[in-house]
This record gives structure tokens, sequence and C-alpha cells, in this order.
């Protein structure tokens, strides 16, 4: 860990040529915190003083609470800054472990004052895949950022763009945490409830309903990582929230053995690495595990993802066998250290009470969608759910995600517009899903959204 910290320090040194210093004192949770103003220059959080506060106060403060707030100007790639209000909070969750730690999520709605009732929420979990700091959505959000995570900074900007044009306040979470521990579900899903917990405290958003705020979460791919462990837990974590829907895609949790044994060796190699490295972050017995029974260069091939961000952790490295380079006995993923953390991690272990959007391209080839087909059926099990699953034969992963958006959106809109969502599951296998969502419809509202974002031509006055 010390050395992967002074890798990415390293890196980070060279291209900012500067060290951020100082920072706020920590606040208890209170909707009057005090807010920072705009930084002076935005620095990678490795070197951010706002991304840390002292051990003690992290624990003193209540789960959701706030530790400390400032202004930022977001952007869309880097450069054009949105022409909306915009904040960040460092609050207090928990890790997969109980233990106290802090993250940070990013609050933005539309200029000038709420409707009657306050705004209503978008919790939008970026698909971070990523094992450094600097990959992070609240870095890469803001004007000024490093364009390393051109990937991360594109949808983050979409998050954007859907929330504030339907005239929404939108929260994006770093649910990956302090460690940027990629895979990790229980640490996304609390950093998730616990980012909403802190928005709704937030007096500036202008979510006056509080708790009663109508909440909607989106989020594809590694996105629904958090996502899911919402949708399964959320009624004994934080039964206090709204939660009106949740809309996926391209679901990784469905049997996350079955993603590592299918990508291993194949194209989607180079996730496997930054997974591996995610859950050792998370869970020291798995590092353990691969300092132990890996080869030296099984390690490098893990440990070097730790400093790379979505695009480039994804791509290098294809076909490259990440489970041979295990020297122990037998089969490295039921190494009950590494079989353990997994298991802990995947979907249905809970049947979800909020109503959902499910969508899986029959033909993923990163996520097989025989796991997303078990854990519907397992939910469907139960009448009262509501559930929606649309399985589309031709897409895949990367395409698939202009399936899910056009009728996850609308889901999202009709939940949060009060529309009742019908009991019971509605199951489907379309060959293509351009039959019931537009891809290129959405396209024409949402980019003009992020074009008068940018031009300062009024956005989100739905």
């Amino acid at each position: 860990m010390r050395f992967r910290t002074a890798v990415v320090a390293g890196v980070l040194f060279a291209l900012v040529g500067i060290v951020a210093t100082g920072g706020a004192h920590a606040v208890p949770m209170r909707s009057d915190v005090p807010i920072a103003p705009l930084p002076v220059m935005v620095v990678p959080p490795e070197l951010d003083s706002f991304y840390k506060a002292p051990a003690d106060v992290i624990a003193g403060t209540p789960p959701g609470g706030i530790i400390k707030a400032r202004q930022i100007t977001p952007a869309l790639g880097s450069v054009a800054p949105f022409n909306i209000d915009a904040w960040q909070v460092l609050y207090r969750t928990d890790d997969s472990h109980g233990n106290a730690i802090a993250t940070v999520t990013t609050l933005l709605k539309p200029r000038g004052a709420a409707p009657e009732g306050g705004f209503k929420l978008l919790s939008y979990q970026v698909a971070e895949d990523s094992t450094a700091q600097y990959c992070a959505m609240s870095y890469v959000v803001q004007q000024g950022s490093i364009p390393a995570d051109y990937v991360n900074s594109a949808e983050t900007s979409l998050a954007v763009a859907l929330g504030v044009s339907q005239g929404w306040a939108v929260a994006i979470p770093d649910y990956e945490g302090p460690n940027s521990a990629y895979g990790a579900a229980i640490l996304g899903g609390q950093a998730t409830l616990d980012g909403i917990r802190a928005a709704e405290s937030f007096a500036p958003l202008q979510l006056t309903a509080g708790p009663a705020t109508p909440v909607g979460l989106m989020g594809y791919s590694g996105g629904t990582i958090p996502s899911g462990w919402v949708a399964e837990h959320h009624d004994t974590y934080a039964p206090e929230l709204n939660i009106a829907g949740i809309a996926i895609g391209g679901v990784a949790m469905g049997d996350l053995m079955a993603v590592l044994r299918s990508d291993n060796g194949n194209l989607g190699a180079g996730v496997i690495g930054a997974a591996l490295h995610g859950f050792a972050t998370e869970y020291p017995e798995v590092q353990r595990v691969f300092d132990t029974q890996y080869d030296w260069f099984g390690r490098f091939m893990t440990s070097f993802k730790g400093v790379l961000c979505h695009p480039m952790g994804s791509a290098l490295f294809p076909f490259w066998n990440y489970l041979g380079s295990y020297t122990g006995h037998g089969d490295p993923l039921e190494v009950p250290e590494l079989s353990n953390a997994i298991t802990a991690q995947q979907l249905g272990q809970h049947t979800p009470d909020v109503p959902m959007y499910i969508y899986h391209a029959q033909n993923d080839e990163l996520i097989p969608n025989a796991g997303t087909d078990r854990i519907v059926d397992g939910y469907c099990a139960d009448p009262n759910v509501s559930i929606t699953y649309t399985r589309e034969f031709l897409a895949e992963h990367i395409i698939g995600i202009m399936g899910w958006l056009p009728d996850g959106y609308q889901f999202i809109i009709d939940r949060l517009n009060g529309v009742p969502a019908a009991k019971g599951c509605t199951i489907t296998s379309p060959f293509t899903s351009f039959s019931t969502g537009d891809f290129a419809e959405l396209l024409s509202d949402t980019w003009p959204a992020i074009a008068g974002l940018v031009t300062g031509y009024p956005v989100g006055a739905r």
C-alpha cells in the first residue's frame, strides 16, 4: 500500500508540480456546515487535503454526517464550465468491516430556487472501475482536472445532464472510498446511501423534504456494484430514505466468480487485475494470498493496476491469465480468503423492496448474463417485488449502455414523478431494445442539455 501511494503521488507530482496544503477544520454533521470557497488550484485527491480528516473526527461523525464542504466548478471534459451550482462534501461512511472512513460526494443542482417542496434527487453511480483516487468522479468532474480518465469524465457529465435537465438535484458519490476499492459492493453501497444522507442534510442543495425526498438511483456495469447492493440492503442500512426506484444494467455482481473465470485469458482480462487489486485493498487477507501465493509477475500485473484509471486499467494486458499466476494448490478462486470476499459482495442475498429496472445484454462478452437471470429469478419468486427485466439479444456490454439508458432513465423519471410501478415481474427478451427505447431520442434531449449547461441556456425548467 505504501509503495502504491508513493508511485501515485510521484506521478501526480510530475503532472501538477505542486502539493495542496492546509485544509478546513472538520465540523460535525449539520445543515449549516461552513462551505469553503473554490479551490485556488484543482489537484488530484492524493494531494488534496480536502479529502482527508483526522481519524477521531471521522469516527465521531454519524454515518452520512458532513465533515466539510466546498464549492467547485464542474466542467465538460475538464474544460468548459457547467452553468449550475455545485459543491463537494466529505462525509462519514463505513468500510466493508464496519470501520469509520470518509469519502466525497459531488452535489449539483440547477441554478436558482428550488420548486415548491424542494428538489428531487438522482444518485448516479458512475462505473468508476479504477484503483487510484485521481480517477474518482469528484476529481474528474472539476474544471482544471488532469484529463487522464476521459471515460469517467464523460459518464459523470452524462449523469449531470440526465439529472439537471429534469430539474433534479444530483449526487455522484466516490463510492469506492479513500482507497479506491474497486469491486467492494458492501463499501460502495454503504457509501452511496450515506452520500444520499449527506445530500439531504446539505441545506444549499435545497432538498427540503429531507429523508422524505424522492430518490432515484442509476448505474451501469461497475455502477451496478453499489446500486445493486443498495437495492437489496437499503431497508436495513438506511430505512429512512425514500428510494423511489433503481435502474441498473450490465449487472456486475450477479455471479462474480463466473465473470472472473469468463474474462480471465480473454479480451476483458484487463478488468480482472483491477478487480483483484480492489479486493486486496479492502480485504487484507486477500492481499496476503497475493503476497504469498502469487508469482512475482502476477503480483506485478495486479499491483500495477493500482495507479491506472478506467480506460487504461481495463484495456492493458488483455488475454493475460491472471489466475495462472497462482502458485498454491487447486483453484485460486476457491481459496477461502478470496472466495469469502467475493461471495460477500454478490447479489441475491435479499429481495429488493423498491421498484427496479434491470437490463442485461444476452451476448454480453464481459459479464455473462446467466448470473443476472439467476438473480432476477430469485427476486421474482416473491410476488411483492416490482421488477422490469430486459434481456436484449442484439447487444454486447459496451453497446448495451445504449439499450439500458433510454428505458432505465424513463423508469426513474416515472418513479420520481410519482407514477406507481407495476407489481410483480415483467421479463422481456427483445431482439433489440430500440423498439421500446430510442437512444437517438434520448440524445436529442440530453446533448442539448449538456450544451445548455455549458452555454448558460436555462436547463432544468421542466
